[in-house]
């Protein structure tokens, strides 16, 4: 990879031992990441920004981090564009996939405290443009604006890969429904409103159509004067495509092979739930908003009544678009986004006016950015994003070999190695530690994932079960 280059533009200003103490900072931050699980009794060995970025293929980085209320240093890592050996700079766009979605919420959020949209009154007395289908699950239990930003509407599509540059773009409408040129299904219910969490872009998107629709303004211009003009943030847009004078200032996205995108990056008609384009810092001015209305010390985003019906946790641990975990230090509000070629972190604390963002351009980047994330908090000594530890169930050579083999019609391959259960996915390789009585944690890409050994009535392995998926043992 490209050797690394950091930028770091616009200083806050500061008294020279307190710059120095943060270089500091910085410079133990950017030599021990932290990954996302601990095997007790293993060493844990040091992970550099650089080797990280090479290891997983991250032309760029960016981060900001905020302390105290206000942001204390942004750095820009990299190349935005490698061809082109652009170098980032803190000023670099990137695409912030799902972190879309809060910052949407927030501009539904100043609808609803106008009384323009109502969190509570069925969606479709509030859309006019299009109406959710009705299905067996809505009878009686209409879906409402609280249930599509909650992610608890029951609804269908969880996410959207975009369209190529170039490619027909469809409608809000026309990808609603399913029809070309959408490129994927049709959003329809399939569970009863308000009883599961199933993340669902698309009754995010439904959401964004309302917005539109009791606005009468487009989704971006409406984001961009209510809140990315008050807030400052000059470096953020919903403008899908990305409009050509915004074009020079983008990161390029690069896939696993570490090829670029095909013409860059991918237009998200999506708008809410995927279509941001924006900065660690612009996003760090929304996290500081976001925390100061709830505390009541600002209103420029919204009350502090909306701000707290945002952050108040429901199903899946879920606010009004935004997760919301931990206690007492710990308790924070975060979301993460995965676009093509492009990911990011956001992580805000409810004490202490602290926040962490971190965007790169890379699919292989979420590990990356995690660590990242971890190392800030390790050294700031924020609560909530230690690794989590993890301990070893002793299993013999011949139990291990138990669960070799092929699954999923070669989708997924294990295998043994140096004492180790190790497994080949999608083009990545993980280990699986045994926990005991057949379950695991898979040291997964992103995070430590639980998965479990599927038996037969014979004693024998046929399947392997994570995150809702069983892969079947090949013959």
């Amino acid at each position: 990879m490209a050797a690394l280059v950091a930028v770091v533009l616009a200083p806050l200003p500061a008294a020279a031992s307190g710059k120095s103490t943060q270089d500091a900072r910085i410079a133990r931050i950017e030599q021990n990441l932290l990954p996302a699980l601990q095997v007790r009794g293993r060493p844990m060995t040091a992970r550099t920004l650089s080797g990280e970025m090479a290891l997983h293929r991250t032309p760029a980085l960016s981060v900001a981090v905020v302390d105290g209320g206000r942001i204390v240093w942004a750095r820009a890592y990299g190349y935005a564009d490698v061809a082109a050996k652009t170098p980032a700079t803190t000023r670099t766009l990137f695409q912030a996939g799902s972190v879309s979605k809060p910052v949407a919420a927030s501009g539904a959020m100043q609808l609803v405290q106008e009384g323009k949209l109502v969190l509570d009154r069925p969606a479709n007395d509030q859309l006019v443009s299009w109406k959710i289908p009705d299905s067996a699950f809505t009878q009686g239990d209409p879906i409402t604006l609280r249930h599509l930003l909650t992610h608890t509407a029951g609804l269908t599509v969880h996410g959207f890969p975009g369209y190529e540059a170039g490619k027909p773009v469809p409608t809000v409408v026309q990808l609603l429904e399913g029809k070309p040129p959408a490129n994927t299904p049709a959003v329809v219910s399939d569970q009863p409103p308000g009883k599961v969490w199933n993340y669902s872009g698309g009754g995010i998107t439904i959401a964004q159509l309302m917005i539109t629709d009791v606005s009468h303004e487009s989704f971006p211009a409406l984001m961009r004067r209510r809140v990315f003009v008050p807030l400052g943030m000059a470096d953020s847009t919903y403008e899908q495509p990305l409009p050509p004078e915004r074009v020079g200032a983008a990161a390029t996205g690069y896939h696993l092979d570490g090829k670029p995108v095909p013409g860059r990056f991918h237009t998200y008609p999506e708008m809410a739930a995927a279509g941001l384009w924006t900065t660690p810092t612009d996003l760090a001015k929304w996290a500081i908003a976001l925390q100061r209305a709830h505390d009541g010390r600002s209103a420029k985003l919204m009350s502090k009544a909306s701000a707290r019906t945002m952050l108040t946790p429901g199903l899946g641990d879920w606010g009004i678009g935004i997760a919301v975990n931990g206690q007492g230090d710990a308790r924070r509000f975060s979301h993460g986004g995965d676009d093509e070629g492009f990911k990011t972190t956001l992580v805000g604390w409810f004490t202490g006016g602290r926040a962490v963002v971190v965007m790169a351009n890379g699919d292989d980047s979420t590990p990356l950015i995690n660590e990242v994330a971890q190392a800030v908090a390790h050294e700031y000594g924020w609560k909530g994003l230690e690794p989590q530890v993890v301990v070893p169930a002793a299993l013999s050579a011949a139990q291990m070999q138990d669960f070799a083999g092929s699954y999923g019609h070669g989708a997924l391959k294990v295998a043994v190695a140096d004492g180790r259960i190790m497994l080949s996915y999608a083009g990545q390789t993980f280990e699986a530690i045994p926990l005991g009585g057949d379950k695991f944690i898979i040291d997964g890409a992103s995070q430590a994932i639980p998965a479990d050994a599927v038996r037969g009535p014979d004693g024998k392995v046929k399947g392997i079960s994570a995150v809702g998926l069983v892969l079947n043992r090949d013959p």
